[in-house]
């Protein structure tokens, strides 16, 4: 038989006495004397990895009281929830991510907006209240970015939603009319960009204060993602929008979410 050495060390057998060999051939050659090792069910398997890695414990009575009421609309979520806080992770974002899918399974569909827009700076307008789903995600695409910057806007105060991201510096909240922001925003008058890779819009899911939106941030972005797209007021406003804009265009990266992105190449009117 031939001697592959040059692959030896990327080849390991473990024996039964707990010796370490190397080599395919070696592992052809003990299958042929002793056959594939059996079954064993009395192994010891030991306590789980501590998560001493960056992440803490989730504890609903401080960054996650509000994954409580979840319960509610989807019984067992709290047992599922708890079997993710057994594994370790890398930081409480990546572990937040795991959360949020979770409890809002479509949320992962933002990333695959992400993916197509491959955004550095993002609007995010609307947190889903204090549960801030989409902060989360949007905060663990971002932690991939060079120059990440995420700015939130919502009309309402945050609790919750605050202690769990407060401490990663590329967020920033603003507490406003969503349009209010962006026109001060896009006027230059925050200490934040006026121009942005992609614009989430996620607020009241009124007619007007949608189809406003959608036209200031068209100013500021080429890239418009929408939650609760298929709720009538905010799909009249998309149509309207795209009646009178013939360079942008859409696509449904899940039921209920849309990404609207702008095409130069197209004619504007």
């Amino acid at each position: 038989m031939q001697i592959d050495r040059q692959h030896s060390d990327r080849y390991l057998i473990v024996y039964d006495d707990g010796r370490i060999g190397r080599g395919w051939p070696s592992g052809i050659e003990l299958t042929q004397t002793s056959g594939s090792p059996e079954v064993r069910l009395d192994h010891d398997i030991g306590e789980p990895m501590p998560q001493s890695n960056g992440a803490e414990p989730l504890d609903l009575s401080g960054r996650w009281p509000d994954t409580e009421h979840y319960d509610q609309n989807s019984p067992g979520i709290l047992q599922r929830v708890a079997d993710l806080d057994r594994r370790c992770y890398a930081s409480d974002i990546e572990k937040a991510f795991w959360v949020n899918t979770v409890r809002v399974p479509l949320s992962a569909s933002y990333l695959s907006a992400c993916a197509l827009i491959q955004p550095d700076r993002i609007l995010e307008l609307g947190t889903g209240g204090d549960s801030a789903h989409s902060t989360g995600m949007f905060l663990a695409w971002l932690r991939t970015r060079p120059r990440a910057q995420l700015v939130s806007v919502d009309r309402h105060y945050l609790s919750h939603s605050w202690l769990r991201y407060r401490d990663y510096p590329e967020w920033t909240f603003v507490q406003g009319d969503s349009v209010h922001v962006m026109k001060q925003l896009y006027a230059n008058r925050l200490p934040l960009p006026s121009v942005y890779d992609l614009i989430f819009i996620d607020s009241s899911h009124l007619y007007k204060e949608t189809l406003a939106e959608i036209h200031q941030a068209s100013l500021m972005t080429d890239a418009i993602l929408f939650d609760d797209s298929t709720v009538p007021d905010v799909k009249k406003a998309i149509d309207d929008f795209l009646y009178d804009h013939k360079a942008w265009l859409v696509r449904d990266v899940h039921p209920g979410v849309t990404l609207m992105e702008r095409h130069d190449y197209l004619p504007a009117t």
